[in-house]
């Protein structure tokens, strides 16, 4: 993730979204079925999406993470499904972490609707 996050010459709040994400599939039963490189890209490409940063994702990107959009397609809608669901689970530990102000309070942007195409 910190390689990707390099690449992507991110800021804090990109950062912060970015293992919010990850930290919300740890929990999370389908997200085993994917690499952790994949769930890395797809929560990277979900936050980027997610803060209306401009080319979600880029051909340096690309280069770093090994992967093309359509490649974590799958893996990021899982991820944003996850993300919609988070503030209303039973498990809310990750969500109240990533309210806190010192982790720019993350936890309470608005989901997509969906990702775009």
């Amino acid at each position: 993730m910190l390689r990707f996050l390099k690449a992507a010459q991110s800021e804090p709040k990109l950062e912060h979204l970015a293992f919010y994400l990850i930290e919300l599939c740890l929990v999370e039963y389908e997200a085993s079925r994917f690499k952790p490189s994949l769930l890395c890209a797809a929560a990277l490409y979900v936050a980027r999406c997610t803060l209306q940063i401009t080319a979600a994702w880029t051909p340096l990107l690309c280069k770093h993470a090994r992967y093309d959009v359509s490649q974590i397609r799958d893996c990021a809608e899982m991820i944003l499904k996850v993300q919609k669901v988070a503030r209303v689970g039973r498990l809310k530990v990750t969500y109240e972490k990533y309210m806190r102000p010192d982790l720019s309070g993350v936890a309470a942007i608005k989901p997509l609707e969906r990702l775009p195409l």
